[in-house]
């Protein structure tokens, strides 16, 4: 799949272009691209790279101090080395990096805007080559300490290296209590080490407002607290059910307390970074 194609439709890079609806509606956690796109071809052309630029919305961008057009943009015809780019305009906010272009690879920046600089958030995505024989990771988060999973399993915190990913199409999800959630699909390519720069999104403060269910045992009036008890692997899962086969929706560390709303025998509901989530109950201690 080459890059400009996102999971479930295709995006135009025509400069000024408006977004199709899938990309209109782009949030995080986001639907992201397929990273082993991320190669350009004529890989004998000396110095090439490039960068693709998605953000929500759509806004104008601006490389080296020049304006360049509008999002979502492609360019796969810049020189390898350092450019400035920013991102945005008035009434929208400003993203400004410097990076370095490496030869023969696009870099991938996706973020979004929202209200205010904390509540804005996305990723930067590139390749940098390495030992023929393994396919790796490097991610680093802003805030650090955040949990990733890959492929559905947890795999530790950022900044985090996996030095063999393995092949096959993979979803990385990263996530911090008290912040959204980006996931990315890649697709790991041998000889290369996938690069994962992201800066997590606040979540705006919720009220909770817990519902009745048939299925709770008590509904918790006031502000109660549980605390995390020790476990094997220093985490706990959060589920978004009271069931052992609810989705995942994150983890919490041994220790950590959470206001909890109600509880049936053997599962907790927890406020989980603003959220409603499900703990076992015998992995906690209330407070």
């Amino acid at each position: 799949m080459r890059m400009g194609e996102v999971l479930g439709g295709k995006i135009k890079y025509n400069k000024g272009i408006r977004m199709n609806n899938r990309i209109k509606n782009f949030v995080i956690p986001v639907l992201l691209i397929i990273a082993s796109g991320i190669l350009l071809g004529g890989c004998g052309s000396k110095g090439v790279a490039g960068v693709e630029i998605i953000t929500q919305p759509i806004t104008k961008i601006f490389i080296d101090g020049k304006e360049a057009g509008m999002t979502p943009y492609r360019n796969n015809s810049l020189l390898e080395g350092i450019i400035n780019i920013r991102l945005g305009e008035e009434g929208i906010g400003w993203w400004q990096r410097r990076l370095e272009l490496k030869k023969n690879i696009s870099t991938v920046i996706n973020w979004t805007f929202d209200k205010t600089e904390k509540s804005s958030g996305g990723y930067i995505l590139s390749m940098e080559k390495q030992s023929p024989k393994r396919a790796s990771l490097i991610l680093a988060s802003l805030p650090s300490g955040a949990a990733v999973s890959i492929g559905g399993e947890m795999r530790g915190d950022t900044p985090m290296a996996i030095s063999d990913l393995g092949e096959g199409d993979k979803e990385v999800s990263i996530m911090l209590p008290g912040f959204k959630t980006i996931s990315v699909g890649i697709r790991p390519i041998i000889g290369y080490r996938m690069l994962i720069e992201a800066t997590l999104a606040r979540e705006e403060k919720m009220a909770a407002t817990p519902e009745s269910n048939n299925t709770q045992l008590a509904l918790i009036g006031g502000t109660k607290k549980i605390k995390i008890l020790p476990t094997e692997t220093g985490w706990l899962r959060v589920r978004a059910g009271s069931n052992p086969t609810s989705p995942e929706i994150g983890k919490v560390k041994t220790g950590e307390e959470y206001e909890y709303y109600s509880e049936t025998k053997e599962w907790i509901e927890i406020n989980f970074g603003g959220k409603k989530g499900w703990v076992a109950t015998k992995y906690v201690a209330k407070l």
